[in-house]
């Protein structure tokens, strides 16, 4: 009986976190594709960092506290197999107006009180892109786990010249997107990061 019933148990325990899993993206094909990217110009506000990938957590945490309806970005200057990580530079900030929208200035406030600095990022014509839903927590780390090497082998296989990396999350459509533009490159650069030569 006992045991009936702690089988039942994990029975029951293993198949939510499946099903968690699942729901998350497990077992989402990551699929990669040239073309138009899923965002244009933008303004964004943004924070400069540098030191491990893994450290950005906290910084989209603290965009959603000031801006939770905002879609949240990141751009990743450095590929982390060859930097150091604690020399990996990255921004991550909150999208506040796109194409020819006008920002909303309570929120460029509550941003700036914070440190945030303001830049328009390009459209572009052309990215390397995919996208992966954006529904808890573990999305974003599965996301980490297939898409950039997803990305990174759709790059190499092609000798495209694509970067820096950018992700934009869409938290009403709970859908990531990730590209590496085609074009224009030093135009996601911030002045607090120089392109390598």
């Amino acid at each position: 009986m006992v045991v009936a019933l702690v089988v039942g148990i994990v029975v029951a325990v293993v198949a939510v976190v499946l099903v968690y899993a699942i729901h998350s993206g497990l077992f989402h094909k990551v699929t990669v594709t040239t073309g138009a990217p899923p965002i244009g110009k933008f303004t964004g506000a943004y924070k400069h960092y540098r030191g491990p990938y893994r450290n950005a957590g906290p910084t989209f945490r603290e965009l959603g506290d000031i801006c939770p309806d905002r879609k949240c970005f990141g751009v990743w200057y450095d590929d982390p197999e060859s930097v150091a990580p604690e020399n990996l530079r990255w921004i991550t900030g909150a999208i506040l107006a796109e194409s020819d929208e006008k920002t909303d200035p309570e929120t460029v406030k509550a941003l700036q009180e914070k440190g945030y600095k303001l830049q328009d990022f390009p459209e572009v014509a052309r990215a390397v892109k995919t996208s992966f839903p954006f529904v808890n927590t573990l999305s974003i780390i599965l996301a980490v786990r297939k898409v950039y090497t997803a990305l990174s082998d759709y790059i190499k296989a092609r000798g495209l010249e694509a970067g820096p990396f950018i992700d934009v999350y869409d938290p009403a459509h709970t859908v990531s997107h990730f590209m590496a533009p085609l074009e224009l490159h030093q135009l996601f650069y911030v002045p607090e990061v120089k392109p390598s030569s």
